[in-house]
């Protein structure tokens, strides 16, 4: 964290549609100066970066595949599926395929010039996202997604990214930030030292399984924090600042498990629905309490995005405007 605290960001994509929700650049450098924020967060996408936001841009969001464990292990049967699809189920065809996808995803990314890079640093199993039941452990995902990464960056000038790689916590296997255990595998296993953590509390609050108060969520989130140490906290470089209380929803799914409709599925059957289950257990919707600057004082990031998924320019602003209010002083 700088002395005066974090930087404060929205999230935005780089894709046309996204852009056009919110007016565009213009649009952007509006809503960045009527909330008094200092730049976004872009979603890029397997193609090169619009380097006319540059300015506007602080870090990115790099592409997330659903479930490229498995297509690490050539678990995946792709024949029916096209490119596109593949890319964001698994990245790619196999490990070469994957590797070069994940590369060059990166190195989009350089003509924003971002101070760091988000990626996912777990994977679910796509057979088994409703009762959970993944099948592998945080331990294996982890040190096949350091293996990803080593030898995404091994072609690199220096043999290192072009700017931090901030590998975020989700509540599948992998970095769920439950287990100082999780952090340590990272630090054997990767090959190059400019990497952080992005910490996303919604998805912490996902993990914990026992959020359903937003005052209690805020106060287990910083107990798992405590929990993993210091030495993992001081890891943290940017956060995704979000509030999702989704315990009893999750309870329900995983009792229930896959339905019939979606084990018989095909795998676009099968990601069409699991899309909208995931939105109904990753809420991010914003904290209606001062108690999330407890999260952010305790994290210390360099960067803090304010993450929400709106339809519209209106319902952002909403959201913005209600979690910003507690920060007066950023």
């Amino acid at each position: 964290m700088g002395v005066s605290g974090p930087e404060h960001l929205f999230n935005i994509s780089a894709y046309d549609f996204d852009l056009e929700r919110i007016g565009g650049g213009p649009g952007m450098e509006q809503l960045v100066s009527s909330q008094n924020l200092n730049g976004v967060e872009m979603l890029t996408g397997h193609f090169p970066a619009p380097a006319e936001f540059k300015d506007l841009v602080r870090g990115v969001h790099l592409p997330y595949a659903v479930d490229w464990y498995s297509g690490w292990k050539g678990l995946h049967t792709l024949d029916d599926v096209d490119d596109t699809q593949v890319a964001f189920l698994c990245y790619g065809r196999d490990r070469e395929e994957m590797v070069r996808t994940v590369r060059e995803m990166i190195l989009n990314a350089v003509p924003l010039e971002p101070a760091y890079g988000v990626i996912h640093a777990g994977s679910p199993n796509l057979l088994k996202v409703f009762s959970q039941d993944n099948g592998f452990s945080d331990h294996e995902v982890l040190v096949a997604f350091a293996e990803l990464l080593n030898d995404a960056v091994a072609e690199m000038p220096d043999q290192k990214p072009p700017f931090k790689l901030a590998l975020e916590n989700l509540w599948w296997p992998g970095l769920r930030l439950l287990d100082r255990a999780e952090v340590r595998i990272l630090e054997e296993k990767l090959e190059f030292d400019d990497w952080g953590i992005c910490l996303d509390t919604g998805h912490l609050m996902n993990a914990l399984r026992d959020c359903r108060n937003e005052l209690d969520a805020v106060e287990s989130a910083l107990k798992a924090l405590d929990r993993i140490g210091d030495e993992s906290v001081d890891r943290i470089c940017s956060m995704h600042l979000h509030m999702s209380l989704s315990a009893d929803y999750q309870a329900e799914s995983m009792a229930q498990g896959e339905s019939s409709e979606y084990r018989e599925a095909d795998l676009n059957g099968k990601l069409n629905i699991a899309y909208p289950h995931f939105g109904r257990m990753d809420w991010h919707m914003p904290f209606q309490t001062a108690a999330c600057a407890e999260l952010v004082a305790r994290a210390g990031p360099t960067h803090v995005t304010h993450e929400f998924i709106t339809p519209g320019r209106d319902e952002l602003m909403e959201r913005l405007s209600t979690q910003l209010s507690h920060f007066p002083t950023r």
